[in-house]
């Protein structure tokens, strides 16, 4: 476990281990990089796993500047020129994916692949996006004035993860465990400043990412598959992989299968 500078001011903990093809991981909000450390092995890949701003063991600053997405594409591009000898790739969940595509459009020459769970290239009606915006901004004021453990009572119940009720209890418990070890201001500010709805839209953009992309989505995520489907399209290189049995969250929910098509992605970028 090493620390890595940023130009953001920003000094991300980051879990570093094995050798081969370089594999970023990014966690999704409320996440930490232990939480998806499991997705790619240290035996067959170098295993590259941050905590984002404001989560994990990573700092959480009271600027609200280094918690936008432009800045964080900042501080990933930091650690990968610190880190990288070789274009290596990106495996983003949910935020996580969201700023595994902005760094591809800012970056392209760093990446040779981008896997996406339950990503999305941002809001194109702008309406939609100030809506989304002024109700993560009005969540996060909940979150500094409850409390996290209000706060994720109130998440967990979301629709977006109702899938997760049939997972074993210790997964559920080691899941609750790091939501309720993250500090409010820093998931606040999270929340806050890389809403989905503050991004910009890359939607225009697609056609010319030329980036190898595997889109992965649980079966039982509706509008995130359909997302997907639509990025499919638009991206020449992308593929799209429905998950049996799982929902937002599909490599929490189905891990052996999510582990098992990003290893075959994987293993044909070594052979290309």
């Amino acid at each position: 476990m090493r620390r890595s500078g940023s130009r953001e001011a920003v000094d991300l903990w980051v879990r570093d281990e094995g050798e081969g093809l370089p594999v970023v991981l990014l966690h999704g909000f409320t996440g930490s990089g232990d939480s998806m450390s499991d997705l790619v092995s240290p035996t067959t890949n170098r295993v590259i796993a941050p905590d984002l701003i404001g989560h994990g063991l990573s700092p959480a600053p009271d600027q609200l500047g280094v918690y936008k997405m432009e800045a964080m594409v900042g501080q990933l591009h930091h650690l990968i020129q610190e880190r990288f000898e070789v274009p290596g790739v990106l495996c983003g969940y949910s935020m996580g994916a969201r700023l595994a595509l902005s760094y591809s459009f800012e970056h392209p020459q760093d990446i040779s692949g981008l896997v996406l769970i339950g990503g999305t290239p941002g809001m194109e009606d702008q309406e939609e996006a100030a809506e989304r915006a002024a109700n993560d901004a009005r969540l996060a004021s909940r979150i500094e004035s409850e409390g996290v453990s209000e706060f994720v009572d109130y998440w967990e119940r979301l629709p977006l993860f109702a899938s997760q009720i049939h997972l074993p209890d210790e997964v559920k418990r080691s899941i609750r465990r790091v939501r309720l070890a993250q500090r409010p201001h820093g998931i606040a500010n999270s929340l806050r400043m890389a809403s989905t709805g503050l991004m910009r839209s890359m939607w225009k953009e697609l056609e010319n990412l030329q980036i190898p992309t595997l889109l992965i989505t649980g079966v039982y995520d509706q509008k995130f598959t359909e997302l997907a489907e639509q990025v499919e399209r638009a991206v020449p290189s992308a593929r799209h992989v429905i998950i049996p049995n799982a929902g937002h969250a599909a490599h929490t929910e189905n891990p052996a299968v999510v582990r098992r098509c990003i290893e075959e992605f994987l293993r044909k970028l070594c052979v290309e």
